[in-house]
C-alpha cells in the first residue's frame, strides 16, 4: 500500500504535522522509515526548522512509538468494551481478561508496521505519559479477576508478565509469518491456543513461578546461561 503523502505544511502546529507524516512513514514502512529529514520535507519545511520543534531523530521516532501504542491501546479498550455482559461475574471478566488480548492481537495484524515501532528502542523518551495506556488496559482486566477471587492479588505482576509477554511474543510472530512457516498454523488457531494457555497459566491455583520449577531443572537452565 503506498503511503499517502502529507499535505504540505503552510501555518500552525508544525510539531504536529512533523508527527504526523512521522506516523504515516511508520504504518506504511515501519519505524526505520522514520527519518527527520525526510519528514521535514514531506511537510515543505527545512530540517533546521523541524529541530526546533523535534530534538532529534531519537526524540520524534519516541513520539511515533507513544502514538503506535496508545493506538494499541485504543484497540485493546475497542475490544473490551465489546464484550456483553451476562451476569455471570467470572464468565464476564474471564471474557474481558481475553479480550484484551485478541484487541492487542488485532491491532498486530491489522497495522504490522505500526506495531513494529510500537516498542522501538530509540534512546529517548515522550514529553508525556501514554494515553491510554496499554499495561493500563491489562492492569483493568487483571483488576477484575482478582476481585472475582479467580486470581490472588499476590499474583498481579505475575499474571501481568505472562499475559503481556506471550500476547507480544505471539504478535511478534504472527506479523514475521513465522508460524506459518514453522508450524503451519493458521493465525486464528495461533490467537485461540495462546489466549487459551495465558488464561490457564494466569488462573492457575498454584503460583507459576521459579519455586514451581524442579531444582535441576533451575540447575540445567542456570548451567546454560
Amino acid at each position: 500500500m503506498p503511503r499517502a503523502v502529507p499535505r504540505p505544511y503552510h501555518h500552525g502546529n508544525l510539531r504536529a504535522a512533523l508527527l504526523e507524516a512521522a506516523v504515516a512513514r511508520a504504518r506504511t514502512d515501519g519505524p526505520d522509515a522514520v527519518v527527520l529529514r525526510d519528514v521535514a520535507a514531506d511537510v515543505g519545511v527545512s530540517p533546521s526548522a523541524a529541530y526546533r520543534h523535534v530534538r532529534d531523530r531519537d526524540h520524534l521516532l519516541a513520539l511515533v512509538a507513544q502514538v503506535a501504542r496508545q493506538e494499541l491501546a485504543r484497540s485493546m479498550l475497542t475490544s473490551v468494551d465489546a464484550v456483553p455482559t451476562t451476569g455471570d461475574v467470572r464468565h464476564d471478566v474471564v471474557a474481558r481478561f481475553r479480550a484484551t488480548g485478541q484487541g492487542y492481537l488485532r491491532f498486530a495484524l491489522a497495522d504490522a508496521p505500526l506495531f513494529r515501532a510500537a516498542f522501538t528502542a530509540s534512546g529517548s523518551a515522550p514529553d508525556r505519559p501514554d494515553d491510554p495506556d496499554a499495561a493500563s488496559v491489562l492492569a483493568g482486566a487483571i483488576d477484575g479477576l482478582i476481585r472475582s477471587g479467580l486470581l490472588a492479588d499476590g499474583r498481579r505482576t505475575e499474571a501481568s508478565l505472562i499475559a503481556w509477554s506471550s500476547v507480544h511474543g505471539l504478535g511478534c510472530l504472527l506479523v514475521d509469518g513465522v508460524l506459518t512457516l514453522s508450524l503451519g498454523m493458521t493465525a486464528d488457531h495461533a490467537i485461540d491456543t495462546v489466549l487459551a494457555g495465558v488464561l490457564t497459566a494466569v488462573v492457575a491455583p498454584q503460583p507459576v513461578g521459579p519455586s514451581a520449577v524442579p531444582a535441576a531443572e533451575r540447575a540445567w537452565v542456570a548451567g546454560t546461561t
